[in-house]
């Protein structure tokens, strides 16, 4: 039997147009069907419940063969973050507008069909752990961004790999990115793009006061250690989305996760296609 969660942005429920289809596929003898408990009521209250479904408890997630994300990155982000260390392949499927992370469109289920006979990989992506003060935050897929709060005085962020001092970066934040994470934030800022595989982090800089502060790419065993001062004595760790204000005199330590994100691909889009149809990587602007 091969056991099934979904979990879904609620903003999606509603599109019955789309979660029906979906939901056909999953109407076979060989599958179990578990819906994230706050999806399902969204789903309920728009008519869009599937005929036969369990409600997800989140401690069968390590029991569950595959986990769906329906909706945009945001959605398989949160994916991700609640399936934790149990390591369960996450399927995206696109019901938002980029969907970068994502393998499917909701408009062309046809390869959902190799989930089920077995003709899929799986693909490792790495991930980061934040500490506060030696006291885990937690893990990001994407990014940790440390921020102001002030929106009128920047801040500085003291930065050393291991032991070594690396610089000073006085600015408006500074962003740690996997190379999961490279094609969001840190894009947004000029970013490089890397190849999920690549076993590296990317140190950028949000409005530098300086033109000699760019982008750095480092190896993804560097330990990175952060003092921030600012003129409020606090700052704002933000983890895939999610934030967290911490004081001054609180060191952030980041480093790779043991635990990976095992995203499932389905053999229909290369990476270099993704960046052309997803990011228009190299079209023409004449």
């Amino acid at each position: 039997m091969i056991q099934v969660a979904v979990f879904g942005s609620i903003h999606k429920a509603n599109q019955k147009e789309l979660l029906e289809p979906l939901f056909d596929k999953f109407n076979r003898p060989d599958v179990t069907l578990y819906i994230e408990k706050d999806f399902a009521s969204a789903l309920s209250e728009s008519g869009s419940l599937p005929h036969s479904y369990n409600v997800l408890d989140l401690r069968l997630l390590p029991k569950m063969n595959f986990a769906i994300s329906l909706g945009g990155d945001g959605t398989f982000l949160r994916t991700a973050h609640c399936i934790g260390i149990s390591e369960t392949p996450v399927l995206g499927i696109n019901m938002g507008r980029l969907g970068f992370l994502t393998e499917l469109d909701s408009s062309d289920l046809s390869p959902l069909d190799k989930l089920f006979s077995g003709k899929y990989t799986v693909e490792e992506r790495t991930k980061l752990q934040i500490f506060a003060d030696e006291k885990l935050l937690g893990e990001v897929l994407n990014e940790v961004a440390i921020l102001k709060r002030e929106t009128g005085s920047i801040i500085q962020v003291k930065t050393f790999l291991g032991e070594d001092y690396l610089a000073d970066y006085d600015c408006d934040g500074l962003i740690i990115s996997t190379p999961t994470g490279s094609t969001a934030y840190s894009l947004s800022i000029n970013g490089p793009i890397m190849m999920p595989d690549s076993p590296s982090v990317i140190i950028n800089p949000i409005a530098p006061h300086t033109l000699n502060m760019r982008p750095l790419v480092i190896s993804d065993k560097q330990i990175i250690r952060l003092e921030v001062e600012s003129r409020n004595n606090t700052f704002l760790t933000v983890l895939d989305g999610e934030t967290l204000p911490l004081d001054c005199n609180t060191p952030v330590k980041i480093q790779l996760s043991p635990n990976r994100v095992r995203v499932v691909k389905l053999g229909n889009r290369s990476w270099p296609e993704m960046l052309r149809r997803k990011l228009m990587w190299g079209a023409s602007v004449r």
